[in-house]
């Protein structure tokens, strides 16, 4: 794989060719300050990094199927590598644990963590495991949670991921069943979705409403079969606002009353909600307006965020490591032998506590805010006492090495990074052919008195 770093430069590189390539500005002036805003990175400023924080962990899907908390089936079900012939237990984050417990006690709740969190997890594990209780009480064959995604391409990745879970069993031993009903679907699929109910639907709004209000035979049956629906699920649910909100909204309300559902549990899952204000500003934020949408109660205490934890020696913070980095960056490369080494480098411990999270005086860890690459390794040499030129070049190699050449005891790297790169639109230069007419562009703010050709 290409060095994402250089990967970057070479897109930026392309588009700023590409972007001039249709315009010739003859006058000397205007061309200047064009030139000076491409050079000064408007268009195309310094790429942001971030660290993907590590997610405190709590225990296994298999040990709380062993305790009585999931159904005993869980355990067969919630595996990972089983694709590979190797599977192993499913590990929980902190926040999935509290999403299964709200879940069992009947309560609506939305999760609101990172990118990479397993958010799909913390309902599908809930749903699944009510699935098999219900199943093996009653055995009738119903819809029993409809799962709602912005766009296609979302329902169909977790169809993907969900078959993984399924994979191993004969199509007669599945213990649970699960189909898409997007609009995708043959006239043949939508039938055998109307004939043999899956227990977990996966559809969009624009197509839930239409088998509601359109009363074909095949939609009718499909809604039929959802009457006392256990579970609705709005994936991605900050891409619900304004007038979209408000019509997701009524379809929740319709289909509650249509269906009978009036125990049904609302989960909504998000990386994003709310920034402003405090933590608890958020969560009050966050709770109101998935109580809107939802047509039903969300306290605060119902908004799950996030836990974070260390993946490096938690006994070592940056002064304890300071004198040590230089030596660190030295390198020539990074090899770690072992995951116990990687914890105690004194560089990881500096790129963790730098781009991954932050530890607040008297307050639990929060994930780091993205800074650029220029202001990383200011602070890098700053600490290391070396030069801007050594920590740049030392902190890229080291974040490359860590993504690819190391690994958690779960398999995964322990410091999967991002870079954030934003591009705009070349814009506008305004020009009058008046020279003692100020004007003010939209675009820059630099007055430009001359005429701009085009060719």
């Amino acid at each position: 794989m290409k060095n994402v770093f250089d990967f970057r430069d070479e897109l930026v590189s392309d588009y700023s060719s590409f972007s001039r390539s249709f315009t010739r500005i003859a006058a000397p002036d205007i061309s200047k300050e064009i030139e000076r805003q491409y050079d000064a990175g408007r268009y195309w400023p310094e790429a942001l990094i971030q660290i993907n924080p590590n997610y405190q962990r709590k225990t296994t899907v298999q040990q709380l199927a062993e305790q009585g908390i999931l159904h005993k089936k869980c355990s067969d079900i919630f595996q990972v590598g089983k694709l590979e012939h190797n599977p192993q237990p499913l590990h929980l984050y902190t926040h999935q644990l509290q999403a299964i417990a709200k879940a069992q006690s009947g309560q609506s709740y939305v999760v609101t963590t990172g990118t990479g969190s397993g958010k799909s997890l913390s309902f599908f594990i809930p749903v699944i495991d009510k699935i098999l209780q219900d199943k093996a009480n009653d055995g009738v064959a119903k819809t029993r949670a409809i799962v709602i995604y912005p766009m296609n391409a979302l329902a169909n990745s977790q169809l993907e991921e969900l078959n993984k879970f399924l994979y191993g069993y004969a199509d007669a031993e599945r213990p649970f069943s699960v189909a898409r009903y997007t609009g995708q679907e043959s006239r043949a699929e939508r039938e055998a979705i109307a004939e043999n109910p899956p227990d977990i639907l996966l559809t969009n709004f624009m197509m839930l409403e239409l088998i509601l209000t359109r009363y074909e035979d095949t939609d009718r049956r499909v809604v039929e079969h959802c009457k006392g629906l256990n579970f609705l699920i709005l994936d991605e649910l900050h891409t619900y606002r304004g007038r979209q909100g408000a019509d997701v909204a009524l379809l929740v309300r319709r289909l509650r009353e249509r269906l009978h559902a009036e125990q049904m549990i609302c989960i909504g899952t998000s990386a994003t909600m709310s920034s402003t204000g405090s933590k608890d500003d958020q969560m009050k934020t966050v709770a109101e307006v998935s109580s809107k949408l939802f047509g039903t109660l969300v306290s605060a205490n119902d908004i799950i965020r996030e836990t974070l934890e260390r993946v490096t020696d938690p006994s070592r913070d940056v002064a304890a490591i300071r004198t040590l980095l230089l030596e660190s960056l030295a390198r020539t490369s990074f090899k770690w032998s072992t995951f116990e080494d990687f914890q105690s480098d004194p560089l990881a411990i500096w790129v963790e506590l730098n781009l991954g999270i932050e530890l607040p005086v008297d307050s639990e860890p929060v994930r780091a805010k993205p800074i650029s690459l220029s202001e990383a390794a200011a602070r890098l040499a700053q600490d290391a006492f070396c030069t801007l030129e050594i920590a740049k070049a030392g902190l890229q190699k080291f974040l490359i090495a860590a993504q690819h050449d190391v690994t958690t005891p779960q398999g995964q790297p322990p410091f999967a990074f991002k870079l954030h790169q934003f591009i705009s639109g070349p814009g506008k230069v305004h020009a009058t052919q008046w020279p003692s007419w100020p004007i003010r562009s939209a675009s820059l703010s630099h007055h430009l008195l001359r005429r701009v050709k085009s060719s």
